[in-house]
């Protein structure tokens, strides 16, 4: 797993956000950052942060809940049980 990085100018850090229009990473959320931008120039306007899993609406800086985004949450930290673990040697369905 690669550490979310900004894709403009390539910075890290832990205000990273996943546009889910286009799926590129852009850091920061106030005016004049690579979101902000992002949406205006692009159009696309929600975000998932990275670290916190919280989702946001660009360029109006609003928090978006809505059950229909769990998901999406839901895979960006995944947790398995030890039991699920040892079951993917034996399930032949995700076997190639």
């Amino acid at each position: 797993d690669m550490e979310p990085s900004c894709c403009v100018p390539l910075e890290a850090g832990p205000h990273v956000y996943a546009c889910l229009v286009c799926g590129k990473f852009y850091r920061g959320r106030g005016t004049q950052t690579p979101a902000y931008l992002h949406a205006v120039d692009e159009g696309h306007y929600c975000f998932v942060h990275l670290q916190e899993g919280t989702f946001h609406c660009l360029p109006e800086d609003y928090k978006i809940v809505d059950s229909s985004l769990e998901d999406i949450s839901a895979a960006l930290h995944p947790t398995f049980l030890k039991q699920d673990v040892q079951e993917l040697d034996e399930n032949t369905k995700l076997a190639r």
